[in-house]
Order: structure tokens, then C-alpha cells, then sequence
């Protein structure tokens, strides 16, 4: 679901990478309902396993506001002709309902409901699905998708980035997967699938530090490389959020619009966010996951956002504590947290997670202790320490002790 018009895009190619993936600390502590789908993933990638940590259900008989909240008024976007309106997003019959109607409101010919969970949930990388069924009406557009956090913080679009989960307009069976980005220009990547629109299926991506893959029913049909920020992908590298919506014409169905259809909607059966665990097996480094570090002292270490030396003093684990282990070549790791990587500093002074790019500060051996934990060795031949938490980590020991001991 586009902030602006299809005209003049550039189409860049990424090169697909292999399959890799994450996970994060489960925060939600929920046990996931599962599904015939969810039971699929389980058997489609035995490597992986997912936690959920975020979801609605839509069991009740209300829009649960401290998850989502409403979009309301003519958005001014795409030439789309409908108003939104609260009252036209319900949950009922186990479903989230969003109906566009023929009725003119302000000016426009159109109503129809959209909803996000910016300011209430969003997420950076994991498996982000949907259980959708489509109107397929002609002059409709549905979309399940996400826009980076930065929208709100003067980023704007398309530099905030947006991933489309799925988008379909008007009869047609095709599916949609789509990144947007700015790349010194605006800067778009697409694929397409077919599938029986107006039927259920399971709208997926997965999505970590190297790539982001799309899924209906657990079938792949498109990935998009954005590993060490190709092409100027660094908008995927931090937090998004969620928007389910129905457009009523626009630049991408056009404006013949079926009145007769109408009333019709999209009914949503769920919304589920999974963290993916990569099963390292034999204590090697988890490549491709995001974790988060525990120190002996038993508090999680920080990247601080890169705005001060690195601590482990944290008694919960948020986005600062979550780190994407990256793979330096060489057989070395990198640590990426909110975009920047960590950097042992050469031991001279407390490690920073501040740097844009991997040298060779930023690149560690990670040391499998034999008894549970790990240990982080710098290209100067120290190791990474907690400090018990009691001051800033630095990365100067000549051995490893319990103070240079860490789990995840």
C-alpha cells in the first residue's frame, strides 16, 4: 500500500540470499494457537523454531485498541477515493472485518476502514502473517503491510521503508510482495504469486538481518536481499509496524469501480508475530538470528542505540538488548543492534555498538565455553567483558572468566 503514486518508479533488482533467520528474547510469554498453517512451518524448516510474542485473535466483539488504533479521513494518497471511517472496521464471528461501502463522505465517494499498530507494537525482523480472505472486487485494495518507525520521526516515506506482506487489487488472483525504500532516488522490489484471493490463506514474511522472504501457505515466492545495507536497504534494519486496510481505487487497481459489489470486505481470522530461532546445535555461532546477551550477573547487555559505551545492567530485554549475529567472514561475527554494529574498540577504551560498517574492530570470534556459555574474543586478541554491570563493557581481558562468560 503505497504513500504515493506509481508513476516514475525505479525498479532495482537485489540478489537473493539464502534462507536465514532470528529471534529475540519471548517477551509476550504466550503459547501460539496452532494451526494447521503454523504446524507447516514447524515441518518446512525443522532448523527453526518460533515464539510467538505478539498476536490478536479477533475473538471479541471490538477492535482491541491497545493493540491497533484507527486511521481516519481522506489520506490524500495514491488518488484513492474512499474516506475512512471507524465504523467500518468490526470484529465479529472470530474475524477482524474491514468493509468499503458506496456512501459519499466529505467529498468522497467512498468509505472503507484502516487500522496500525504504530505506537502500540512493532517489530524488527522475525515471521509477521496474517490469516486474510479477500473481497476481490473490481476497484478494491487490500493490503496487510508495515512502515518503519522512523515515519514519525521526520524520516517520511519512502525513507521510513515499507514492506507489503500482501497486496491484491480488484478480481485478480495475483499476490503482491514488495519492499520501498529511498536509494538516493525512490526505489522499489516486487515479486508475485497466484492463489485463490477470495479464499483463506496465510500472508507471511520472515525477515532478518540478511533478507526478507514471502510466503503464502508456507510457499516462498519471493526474496529480497538487504544484508550489510545493499543498495541502500538500511530502513529494514529497524523497528516496524503493522497496517491492515482496504483502498477503494487508486493508481494501483485504477477507478473502475464495481458499485454493485458493494458493500464488501476483507476479514482477517488472525494477526501473529513469531520470533525465529535458528537451532545452532554444537554451540557455534547462531548466524542470521537476533538474540539477546545475558552476562553472569544475570542483566542483559545494551547496545545503549549507540548513543553511549555499552552496558550489561538491563534486568529485561527491548530493542537496545536484542542483537543480529552477522556473519564477518573469516569464520569471525559481527553484533548488529538498531542498524549499527558493535566494536570492541581495540580495547583501548569501553566498547560502543556505534559503527555503520564491519572493520575489523567490529568483527569477534565467538567461543563456545563448553558449559552453556559463550564467550566473545575481539581482532585483539581480548575478550569482551561485563563488568559484573557495575560499569561500562570493555573488551581487554587476556582470559575468560565469569565476568566473560555470556548466554542467550
Amino acid at each position: 500500500m503505497k504513500k504515493q503514486t506509481f508513476s516514475g518508479l525505479l525498479s532495482l533488482l537485489l540478489l537473493a540470499t539464502a534462507v536465514t533467520s532470528c529471534t529475540k528474547e519471548n517477551q509476550a510469554g504466550q503459547t501460539p494457537k496452532l494451526s494447521a498453517s503454523d504446524k507447516a512451518v514447524g515441518a518446512a524448516a525443522a532448523a527453526k523454531s518460533y515464539d510467538l510474542v505478539w498476536s490478536d485473535e479477533f475473538d471479541g466483539t471490538s477492535l482491541n485498541t491497545s493493540k491497533w488504533g484507527y486511521e481516519n479521513g481522506n489520506l490524500g494518497v495514491n488518488n484513492e477515493k474512499q474516506f475512512y471511517q471507524t465504523q467500518n472496521v468490526a470484529v465479529t464471528g472470530g474475524n477482524l472485518v474491514i468493509t468499503a461501502r458506496k456512501e459519499t463522505v466529505q467529498g468522497q465517494p467512498y468509505t472503507s476502514g484502516r487500522i496500525n499498530s504504530n505506537g502500540k507494537f512493532s517489530t524488527q525482523y522475525g515471521r509477521i502473517e496474517a490469516r486474510i480472505k479477500l473481497p476481490g472486487v473490481q476497484g478494491l485494495w487490500p493490503a496487510f503491510w508495515m512502515l518503519g518507525n522512523s515515519i514519525n520521526t521526520g524520516a517520511g516515506w519512502p525513507g521510513c521503508g515499507e514492506i507489503d506482506i500482501m497486496e491484491q487489487v480488484n478480481t485478480s488472483n495475483t499476490i503482491l510482495g514488495t519492499i520501498h525504500w529511498w536509494n538516493t532516488a525512490y526505489t522499489y522490489y516486487s515479486g508475485n504469486t497466484t492463489t485463490t484471493a477470495t479464499d483463506f490463506h496465510v500472508y507471511a514474511i520472515e525477515w532478518d538481518a540478511s533478507s526478507i522472504h514471502w510466503y503464502v501457505d508456507n510457499t516462498e515466492y519471493h526474496i529480497a536481499n538487504i544484508q550489510n545495507n545493499i543498495n541502500g536497504t538500511e530502513e529494514f534494519h529497524a523497528p516496524f509496524f503493522i497496517l491492515l486496510n482496504v483502498a477503494v481505487g487508486g493508481n494501483l487497481p485504477g477507478n473502475n469501480i464495481n458499485d454493485g459489489a458493494l458493500p464488501a470486505s476483507m476479514l482477517v481470522d488472525y494477526v501473529r508475530v513469531y520470533n525465529i530461532t535458528q537451532n545452532p546445535g554444537g554451540g557455534g555461532a547462531p548466524i542470521g538470528t537476533t538474540i539477546s546477551i545475558r552476562g553472569n550477573n544475570g542483566s542483559f547487555v545494551s547496545g545503549e542505540n549507540g548513543q553511549q559505551a555499552m552496558n550489561c545492567n538491563r534486568p529485561t530485554a527491548q530493542g537496545w538488548e536484542q542483537f543480529t549475529i552477522v556473519d564477518a567472514g573469516g569464520g569471525k561475527v559481527a553484533l548488529q543492534s538498531m542498524g549499527k554494529y558493535v566494536s570492541s574498540e581495540n580495547g583501548t577504551q569501553a566498547i560502543t555498538c556505534s559503527r555503520t560498517t564491519i572493520q575489523d574492530w567490529e568483527k569477534f570470534d565467538w567461543i563456545d565455553n563448553g558449559d552453556g556459555t559463550f564467550s566473545l574474543r575481539g581482532n585483539n586478541g581480548a575478550y569482551v567483558s561485563s563488568e559484573n554491570g557495575a560499569q561500562a563493557m570493555t573488551c581487554n581481558r587476556t582470559t575468560a572468566q565469569g565476568w566473560e562468560k555470556f548466554t542467550y
